[in-house]
Parts: structure tokens; sequence; C-alpha cells
């Protein structure tokens, strides 16, 4: 395999663009084996101001449906501000219920002091509130925020690569290596992708601590993820790409050198 390890010191030299952009909507149908339990979102809802830097505001949200509803309900939503400018997160939350797991949790990222800010409230603990502060190395990701950050990535088989990503109070290496490039048949089309596994030891989206996670995003300038999958105690949890959309935004000049990935023939 061909070592491709992009450092913090390198994130701040790299000629950040973008391959998504303001309005980017992408619907996904969560399932467990063969039973369908639930619908996720993927979006970039727009651009924000976070302590005067712009900032792509993405989000993902997660909601149980059907038979999981009645024994596991789960309303997730994660939220990211990443920098337009270069390839660094400002702020991360998440509002979690997963069962009688309950959590907020938000984190302000100041990369020019390279310091975090941690608030977390479980709401399953009586609303017990923790405040945490310490340090992080330039150019910090979170774990969205890297997701959408490796769209923008020369990627080829058989290359990796890794990002500085924090979590909670932590920061850690993420491994992602861009394992095949294959056919894809989703709801939303057949593609070619390439197959990239981020090694995550943190929780992430879709996925807990240790388990393996599997993400194919199509080979061309878009990166578009259109399936993801990831191992759970009993067999695995794939979220499948159903519908993806192009909501107009306030430059369509902008938007309209960024199609959609078009479905193939095969």
């Amino acid at each position: 395999m061909i070592g491709c390890v992009i450092t913090a010191a390198s994130l701040a030299k790299a000629d950040f663009q973008a391959p998504f952009q303001e309005g980017e909507d992408l619907l996904f149908q969560v399932r467990w084996g063969v039973v369908t339990g639930g619908y996720a979102t993927l979006t970039v809802p727009s651009i924000d101001q976070i302590d005067g830097k712009s900032a792509y505001h993405i989000l993902s949200e997660a909601r149980s449906t059907g038979m999981v509803e009645t024994f596991y309900k789960v309303r997730d939503k994660n939220e990211a501000w990443l920098d337009t400018g270069s390839p660094r997160s400002l702020r991360y939350s998440k509002t979690i219920l997963e069962g009688k797991y309950s959590v907020n949790e938000v984190v302000d990222l100041d990369q020019t002091a390279r310091t975090f800010h941690e608030t977390e409230i479980r709401h399953d603990k009586n609303d017990a509130r923790e405040d945490k502060k310490g340090v992080i190395p330039a150019n910090v990701l979170d774990v969205l925020s890297s997701l959408y950050y490796v769209r923008s990535l020369p990627l080829e088989v058989g290359k990796s690569f890794t990002l500085d990503v924090h979590s909670g109070d932590k920061t850690f290496p993420l491994l992602v290596k861009v394992n095949k490039l294959e056919k894809v048949k989703v709801k939303a089309g057949k593609y070619l992708c390439y197959r990239v596994e981020p090694v995550l030891r943190e929780r992430g989206i879709f996925i807990s601590k240790g388990k393996k996670l599997e993400v194919w995003l199509t080979a061309d300038a878009r990166h578009m993820p259109v399936l993801m999958r990831s191992e759970i105690f009993i067999g695995h949890v794939s979220a499948e790409l159903v519908k993806c959309t192009q909501h107009p935004s306030k430059d369509t000049k902008e938007l309209a050198a960024h199609t959609f990935p078009t479905p193939t023939n095969f």
C-alpha cells in the first residue's frame, strides 16, 4: 500500500477545494441486515459565521422507524462547522438519543489558540454536566468534518491518509485507507466508487468505537458518499443513498460547476 500521510502541518499548507457546496442534501435508508431501521441525512444547509470565520455548516441526522423504533428509539443530530478556507473544524455539536442513552455535547475549537472547550450534559444521568478544556494540534478536524475533508483528497486505490481528529476531549490519528475501486448499486442509482475504510479509535458517525466502517465515495470530482456500512454487536448497519438534491444557494454560478455524479449503466 502506498503511504500518503497528511499531518496537521501539511493540512495548513493544503490547497483546500471543497467538492461540495451549500445546499447539498443526501438522504440515506438505514438497514440492519435486511431490516429497514430508519433514515439518515447528510446535508450542508448553510455557510455560517463562527467567531468571524466563514464555515460550512454540516448536518447529520438519523431517525429510527418501524420495528426498530419500538425497541430501540434513535434520534441523533450531529453538526459540524468546517472552515471554508482551510480544512479545520471550528465547532462540533451532537444531540444523541439512542435507547436509554441521551447526551448533548458542544465542542468549540479555537484554531488560533489551539485549545478546545467541551460541554457535555448527560440527560440519562440526571442532566449531569461536565466541562473540559485542553489543547489541540493545528488544523484538527472533528469526526463529521473529517468525512467531508476526505472527499477533497486525491483518492487512489492503495493510498492511505492520516488525519488529526478531535472527539470529546481527545485528539487521535484517523487512518483512512483507499482499498478498492468498484461498481455499487444503490436506490439512487449505479456508481463507480472508491471503497474507503476510516479506522476509528473513538465513537463516530454511524459507528461505535473499535468497529469497522467502510464508505463508498463516487470516483469523480465530487467523491459523494453513496453507501456506508459499519459493524455492530450483531451483524452490520448500512446507510444506502436514496436521493441526492442540490438546493439553491446564494452563488448560483458556483453551484453550476458542482453537479451531482451521474449514475452509470453497468
